[in-house]
């Protein structure tokens, strides 16, 4: 099960916070200008993504190797049955699109 959420409170409930009153003699504060973006000094060259390329098809490959590849009989086997799968399933819709057309021949 989940963790529970804390529950929301309906709008009609809610609670606010007293702000101190302002008197008029104090001045509200400028606002802090903000400050142009500098630009990143460290960017991905392109030695980094190849680098980066490189050890992907690594790790593919090491994972690869960790597969437990099927044998020949298994190959064979599992081969047969799905040639034998797929004779069964185009009878079966051969049977059922001859039957449909032979309905739909005898209705129009």
């Amino acid at each position: 099960m989940g963790t529970a959420r804390p529950r929301k409170r309906s709008g009609g409930s809610r609670r606010r916070r007293k702000t101190p009153a302002k008197s008029s003699a104090q001045t509200p504060s400028p606002r802090p200008r903000s400050q142009p973006k500098k630009e990143k000094q460290g960017t991905v060259t392109k030695a980094v993504q190849r680098n980066r390329g490189s050890q992907f098809l690594s790790e593919v490959i090491a994972e690869l190797r960790k597969v437990s590849w099927p044998g020949r009989s298994q190959l064979a086997q599992g081969t047969a049955v799905v040639l034998i799968v797929v004779a069964i399933v185009t009878v079966y819709l051969a049977i059922v699109d001859e039957i449909f057309g032979r309905l739909i021949d005898s209705l129009f």
